[in-house]
């Protein structure tokens, strides 16, 4: 016989364990207004940062790009970019349909579709662009590099428009009146 030294508990001792007491207070309101609360509170890493000092809360934004390819050669330059305008949008579809001829989407693959896109998008944002770039459709193997440089450019866009501000619009979030 082995030594089992462990005390037996009880019934009320089992129960008492048992009793979800995490749960008592609990209530459809209390949980509301605790997600709430905890919504509106900015994480520990956004209160480290303020966005209006991130250059990309400034439009336009200007950024270095570096970048090598899988053989090795390295692409680097000076772009600057903007937040695009509905007429810039619009002009940027334009472009994409006639870049595509015109294809219905469900006829074309993604990365088709995908490439008429980048390129439709950074022509119409694009204000500045290394001499590299003027073509960016005769880059031989290019489309990672289409991918990158547009990544940066979304980048800016996605934070520009949670945090920037136009100059002469006293502060206004792009969007709102």
């Amino acid at each position: 016989m082995t030594g089992n030294t462990e005390k037996k508990l009880t019934a009320a001792e089992i129960a008492t364990r048992m009793t979800p007491t995490h749960l008592e207070s609990v209530t459809t309101e209390s949980l509301k207004e605790e997600v709430e609360k905890a919504m509106e509170a900015p994480s520990p890493e956004d209160q480290a940062k303020e966005p209006s000092k991130d250059p990309r809360a400034r439009n336009p934004y200007t950024f270095q790009f570096s970048w090598a390819d899988s053989r090795g050669k390295k692409w680097e330059g000076t772009f600057t970019t903007h937040y695009p305008t509905p007429l810039d949008l619009l002009r940027a579809g334009t472009m994409q349909s006639r870049l595509l001829g015109g294809a219905p989407k469900e006829s074309l693959d993604a990365l088709t579709d995908e490439i008429a896109f980048i390129v439709a998008r950074l022509t119409f944002s694009l204000d500045d662009k290394p001499e590299w770039f003027k073509d960016p459709l005769s880059i031989v193997d290019g489309v990672p590099l289409l991918q990158a440089v547009y990544s940066e450019v979304l980048g800016f866009e996605q934070f520009f428009r949670e945090h920037g501000s136009v100059a002469g619009s006293g502060g206004k979030k792009p969007g709102n009146a």
